[in-house]
């Protein structure tokens, strides 16, 4: 058997072997004998000399599920590569600009949303994860990063839902009822939103479910059936039916408050995400007579929390239920210098006739379009809050602005931890002549 030593990472979470295979779960200076890898990772069973940064890891499914790619890696550890990965991505930024990683109190059971795929076992319904990049369904309900009472109350409601046998969909025969089950967690207040995805219309005995599963977890405070009537990957379509109690669940930022329905785009890890979006204010350093362009607004987190400290905020969202919940929290916090627009941003930016003196920008994952890079440059704004789920099209867009901006502080936040995602804020100023 040939013995194969990691000498590097690459993909920031493989081993690249010398013959241009990855492997994954292997950490450098780790030896293992190259017919033990199987399904394209080597179980920690395998490895020969464990690295002192590899962990026991604490859930049964973890090679089979691949929804985290660090849970046998010490979480200082995760911390240093994912610094040390950022950094790469800015060859050009003097290091003492970058600030240290700033990792989550606890990197376990920190998720607020998640979501729970149907699948039949011994003729029973069981609630579980995909195996990653597969229609495969593990049945679990003890994934380490979703929050302790998501988790249980999706045992609940899958004891729940076999004693009034409800099916589960199955692709093949578009078959079935429930397709997947979603629940989502206000962080301040601790109350729930549960979404059964179903097959159609019907969902039988809908009433008597819900309310074993409420006696069990009073928390659960509304109830929704988003409705499929096509076989499609999506989990959630357009069509919805109220079941019980309110259209949405309420959680709090600070003085804040936020309305969401089962839909609405919001952060899953709630603490993770007011460090984030308090990093990306701090380095704004807004002045009261500033006007905000703030892209890429969703339900309008950051615009509310910016107007506070500014004279106006313009913030521009293509999505139109994101707009619509973000014109409700407006109403509801009773804020009033921020105008919500419903259009593409870079549309709209070609339109702006008036001086702006901060852009932020949450673009998707993909980053922003040079078309669009090159509006912001015609633009000018002062300075540019730059925050990225993904640090290497965000390294791209700053060097696409690197002739007219310069960067003046980075910021890393670990707002998954476990996973090999990691999300960045970035402070460029307009240089001068």
């Amino acid at each position: 058997m040939k013995r194969v030593t990691c000498e590097r990472l690459t993909d920031f979470s493989s081993c690249l072997l010398d013959n241009g295979k990855k492997v994954r779960y292997v950490l450098p200076g780790e030896s293992f004998d190259e017919a033990d890898i199987e399904n394209g990772y080597v179980n920690n069973k395998k490895i020969l000399n464990p690295s002192p940064y590899r962990v026991k890891i604490p859930c049964p499914i973890f090679f089979s599920c691949g929804g985290c790619d660090y849970l046998h890696i010490s979480y200082a550890e995760q911390l240093r590569m994912k610094e040390q990965y950022v950094k790469g991505l800015f060859p050009r930024v003097d290091h003492a600009r970058i600030d240290l990683v700033i990792g989550a109190s606890d990197p376990f059971h920190y998720r607020h949303k998640a979501i729970a795929t149907a699948t039949t076992k011994d003729r029973r319904l069981k609630l579980g994860l995909y195996t990653a990049g597969s229609k495969k369904v593990i049945p679990f309900l003890g994934c380490q990063i979703q929050d302790k009472e998501i988790n249980a109350c999706f045992r609940t409601i899958e004891d729940v839902l076999n004693r009034f046998r409800i099916t589960a969909y199955d692709i093949d025969s578009n078959q079935g009822i429930v397709k997947h089950v979603v629940i989502r967690k206000s962080y301040q207040r601790k109350t729930l939103l549960v979404t059964f995805v179903t097959n159609g219309n019907l969902f039988p005995n809908h009433k008597k479910i819900i309310s074993r599963v409420t006696s069990e977890h009073p928390m659960v405070k509304t109830v929704v059936q988003n409705i499929h009537n096509r076989k499609t990957p999506v989990v959630l379509e357009d069509k919805e039916r109220l079941l019980y109690g309110p259209k949405t669940i309420k959680d709090d930022i600070g003085d804040l408050s936020f309305e969401l329905s089962s839909r609405s785009f919001y952060q899953v890890h709630p603490v993770q995400m007011i460090t984030l979006y308090q990093k990306a204010i701090m380095f704004a350093q807004l002045k009261k007579d500033d006007v905000v362009l703030d892209l890429y607004s969703g339900i309008g987190t950051i615009s509310l929390l910016v107007a506070k400290h500014v004279k106006k905020v313009v913030a521009v969202e293509n999505n139109p239920k994101a707009h619509g919940d973000a014109v409700m929290n407006k109403k509801r916090n009773g804020v009033d210098n921020i105008d919500f627009v419903l259009s593409d941003v870079e549309s709209y930016m070609n339109e702006i006739d008036r001086v702006i003196d901060c852009v932020i920008m949450d673009p998707p994952r993909e980053g922003a379009t040079p078309s669009f890079l090159s509006t912001l440059k015609k633009l000018k704004p002062g300075k540019i809050v730059y925050i990225s789920c993904d640090p290497k099209t965000q390294a791209r867009d700053i060097k696409a602005l690197e002739d007219t901006y310069q960067v003046e502080r980075l910021a890393i936040v670990d707002m998954f931890p476990h996973t090999r995602h990691v999300e960045t804020v970035a402070l460029l100023s307009l240089k001068t002549a």
